[in-house]
């Protein structure tokens, strides 16, 4: 699953993107209840998949979100991919979760 964020994207050095691909990543603590996320933005998903490293994108993301299994369901990655995008939007992002 991944993110396809739309909006203005700052870089480093003042460059702007309208666009960029976005891949979470996760952390869930036993004896905790949050996730800790974080993402690794990219200029397109060939990017992505030809390895061609990172962009910094100044997107300030919530980097913990409160987790309950019993409510938010067993799947983190999903969980995780909805509350990003919630965060984003609320920033004023457009985002579409796609899937691999």
């Amino acid at each position: 699953m991944a993110l396809e964020i739309t909006g203005n994207i700052k870089l480093d050095g003042g460059i702007t993107l309208q666009e960029c691909y976005a891949r979470t990543f996760y952390k869930v603590y036993v004896d905790s209840d949050q996730v800790k996320v974080g993402c690794n933005y990219y200029t397109s998903k060939l990017a992505y998949e030809n390895n061609e490293g990172t962009i910094n994108a100044h997107i300030g993301l919530n980097t913990y979100y409160p987790y309950d299994r019993l409510v938010d369901g067993v799947d983190v990655l999903d969980f995780t991919q909805i509350k990003v995008k919630e965060d984003l939007e609320n920033q004023g992002y457009s985002v579409v979760i796609t899937e691999l």
